[in-house]
């Protein structure tokens, strides 16, 4: 039983570290225009397969306790991973199945007593070691393609051409050496079935080996086939996967020659968060980091330590397993529908204000359209109310003044010297023609065009301050579309007089020939 449920569990361990792990590292790099995701995956395929198998029978050749664990301490190891990994997932933070491992292989050597056996030098190169190193490769990397590349004088086709160039060998060499540093961290598991599985069990291995590699192909193809929102773009993203392929090259191949077959294995998402901390949001990387390198291994360890008291009964360890990673599939699938709720209600929330904005803005404009019909209203009432004024001052005037023509008509014809008649009829000739300028029915009319129209002079003199009072009226009688005879007529004045104050008016207002003074007037 044991050994059916540790096969379902590296199963999901390796479709966990394709996806989150592998697939990860090439987010922000255009794979698809470069090589063809099918390519890549039946490559993946391959290498996978052949380094875990390598591994797997150059493992068996050595004599670490740690490279040879039997089936209940893998099984045992690969439940704390999976629990662990499930359990940090479900509260919405970054985690790793490598740092996991870590801390799992801690409690099983400190409940043996295989403490001589720990590879404590390991362990430190993947959980401290190689974060540092793999900021440090960052920073090195991102000045090197800043300064050769992105900030030179070359055309931005040709800078493309090199990116490309350079994201192609570093795919190739990231899929080599991240199947490594898979194949490295499987090794243990797989030499526990290796040591259940005689000679006549081989084409099982094989066939074994290549569903574990389907595991981490897929999920990995899946990564780099859908276009990731939060990805970071390829001047960021390249450096990054270089900085991850030195680290690897280091901690799997030259470690691991050093080290003498120990997995010095290193977690890709541990890598990428520390390449974050150098391009903003350092607070959240810095969670981030703190989840992967310390929460991860340290709740594995207390969970094997755990699941080492209930030893004696593997269907007890299943069941809690299999409940725990029911209970937190369930928290995540729930937390998922929590936010997508959140989301849509405060988009409702937003719609319903925007709404509610809007009524409440529609009426505001149907008030103010109603109050500004009630004040046309009253300033229509009160300009009729002024007319009827003046028109009735106006008849008192001129009721006065054919009252003292009539008088003065009168006094004439009693008149016996014919030259002074003569003069005084010249006199009251030119009276009765000054009166006829109609000087007060003018102003009637002037005093009734200013409060239907009370806005344009003020338009106006923002244009030209320096009109005369005799120009203002000239505007008002142009805009209403009186001709120059009309004005001529309603002044008392000569049509050329008007032609010229029509003239000096527009040079005031720099207006060129092509345009039209009454458009012009209207438009203000």
């Amino acid at each position: 039983m044991e050994f059916t449920v540790s096969i379902l569990l590296i199963l999901m361990i390796g479709a966990w570290l394709g996806y989150r792990e592998i697939g990860v590292s090439f987010l922000g790099i255009h794979i698809r225009d470069l090589i063809s995701t099918r390519i890549i995956g039946i490559m993946q395929f391959v290498v996978v397969a052949v380094l875990c198998l390598g591994i797997l029978f150059l493992n068996d050749e050595t004599s670490s306790k740690v490279n040879n664990l039997d089936i209940n301490e893998a099984y045992i190891i690969m439940c704390g991973i999976v629990i662990s990994v499930a359990i940090i997932r479900s509260a919405d933070q970054y985690t790793s199945a490598v740092t996991a491992f870590w801390g799992a292989l801690a409690a099983i050597v400190y409940n043996n007593q295989w403490f001589n056996d720990y590879p404590l030098t390991a362990a430190l190169l993947s959980l401290i070691a190689a974060p540092v190193l793999g900021l440090l490769f960052f920073l090195l990397f991102d000045r090197l393609f800043d300064h050769y590349i992105l900030k030179t004088d070359k055309h931005l086709l040709l800078k493309n051409l090199l990116m490309k160039r350079l994201a192609l060998v570093g795919i190739i060499l990231g899929g080599l050496t991240l199947s490594l540093n898979f194949a490295l961290f499987s090794s243990p598991f797989l030499s526990s079935f290796l040591t259940q599985i005689d000679v006549t069990w081989l084409p099982f291995l094989f066939m074994f080996m290549g569903v574990l590699s389907l595991a981490v192909t897929i999920p990995m193809i899946v990564v780099l086939r859908h276009e990731n929102s939060m990805a970071k773009p390829m001047s960021w993203a390249l450096p990054s996967l270089y900085a991850l392929i030195t680290v690897l090259l280091l901690g799997n191949i030259a470690g691991t020659l050093l080290l003498g077959m120990v997995p010095v294995i290193v977690s890709p998402s541990q890598l990428r968060e520390c390449s974050k901390m150098t391009k903003g949001a350092r607070q959240r990387s810095l969670i981030n980091l703190a989840s992967i390198t310390i929460a991860t291994p340290l709740l594995a360890f207390l969970l094997v330590m755990a699941m080492m008291r209930i030893i004696n009964s593997p269907l007890l360890v299943l069941v809690v397993t299999s409940f725990v990673l029911i209970t937190c599939l369930l928290i995540t699938m729930y937390s998922k529908q929590w936010r997508k709720h959140n989301i849509t209600k405060k988009a409702l929330d937003d719609e319903l204000t925007h709404n509610t904005e809007a009524g409440d803005e529609r009426n505001r404009l149907d008030v103010a359209a109603v109050t500004s019909q009630f004040n046309v209203m009253t300033n229509e009432i009160d300009i009729k109310h002024n007319e009827l004024v003046n028109l009735s001052l106006y008849i008192k005037q001129q009721r006065q003044y054919l009252e003292d023509l009539s008088k003065r008509l009168n006094d004439l014809s009693n008149e016996e010297d014919v030259a002074t008649l003569r003069q005084e009829l010249r006199d009251t000739a030119h009276k009765l023609n000054e009166n006829m300028r109609l000087t007060g029915e003018m102003d009637h009319f002037y005093t009734q065009v200013e409060g239907l129209h009370k806005n344009f002079v003020s338009r106006l003199l923002m244009r030209c301050p320096n009109l005369s009072e005799k120009e203002k009226r000239l505007a008002i009688m142009l805009r209403l579309g009186f001709s120059s005879k009309d004005i001529s007529s309603m002044l008392n004045v000569e049509p050329k007089s008007v032609e010229v104050s029509r003239y000096r008016f527009r040079r005031k207002l720099k207006l060129d020939r092509s345009t039209n003074i009454v458009e012009y007037l209207q438009m203000i």
